[in-house]
């Protein structure tokens, strides 16, 4: 990945974080807007679970990020479905 890549995901992801504390924050809503950021944190084969990429470097916006959507995720109110084939995110 190009340096330049790298700091615009830094940049996004300080965006992501930041909007968590927001007056008018909704769960489901980050979720939905960030999930192809969050899927550039993945390694996510074809039909099996996604695991953390492991160039994620420790204490870098980028990891927190990676280790913040997953706890959102589980605190949601819906319903949602992590589809391994399609790679996609549905939230009811």
């Amino acid at each position: 990945m190009r340096y330049e890549d790298e700091c615009f995901q830094e940049d996004l992801c300080l965006k992501a974080l930041a909007e968590i504390n927001s007056d008018h924050f909704s769960d489901k809503t980050w979720l939905i807007k960030y999930f192809e950021l969050y899927k550039q944190t993945l390694n996510w084969p074809k039909d099996l679970p996604p695991i953390g990429r492991s160039s994620l470097v420790k204490g870098t916006l980028k990891e927190k990020f990676h280790l913040t959507y997953p706890q959102i995720l589980k605190e949601l109110e819906y319903v949602y479905i992590m589809d391994n084939e399609d790679q996609t995110l549905e939230i009811y």
